[in-house]
């Protein structure tokens, strides 16, 4: 029997204006997909990995922002009645202002995360990966659940 998992990434933000209009700019590159899973076994998805969920944003904030950045995250993904726990840390998370391994920052998803002095229009990607583990009593099929990303300006 297979599983089939994946968390569909929306993305919420808001930004406040001064003298002069701000924004931030959010894209989702890519959704956090644990793939097939067989019962009784767990799957991991590194935040290196092709997998993990990716997102870049910019802000438009004249010269320099800062940025505060909220996950909110699901405790399980469901299929029906069926649930499958799943877990965020900070070894499965990170950002940086370039797409690459290298140079990363890993932080807690479950924690605000204020991102300090950022330019103008300066990219910053962030990943996550996670952990799961099925057990005996999961019905095979699809299991999702949402994660909600909010950034704001200030």
């Amino acid at each position: 029997m297979r599983y089939y998992s994946f968390i569909l990434i929306l993305i919420a933000f808001s930004s406040s204006s001064v003298l002069y209009s701000q924004s931030i700019y959010a894209y989702k590159l890519n959704d956090l997909n644990f793939g097939d899973i067989f019962i009784g076994y767990s799957s991991e998805v590194q935040q290196t990995d092709n997998n993990a969920a990716k997102f870049v944003f910019f802000h438009t904030k004249f010269f320099r922002g800062n940025v505060l950045v909220n996950f909110s995250l699901p405790a399980s993904l469901k299929n029906g009645k069926y649930k499958i726990p799943v877990k965020f840390d900070s070894r499965h998370s990170a950002w940086s202002y370039r797409d690459r391994v290298d140079g990363r920052r890993n932080f807690d998803p479950y924690a605000p995360l204020t991102l300090r002095n950022l330019r103008i229009l300066r990219p910053v990607y962030i990943w996550l990966g996670g952990t799961l583990n099925t057990f005996q009593g999961n019905a095979p099929g699809k299991y999702n659940g949402t994660i909600i990303l909010t950034m704001e300006i200030f």
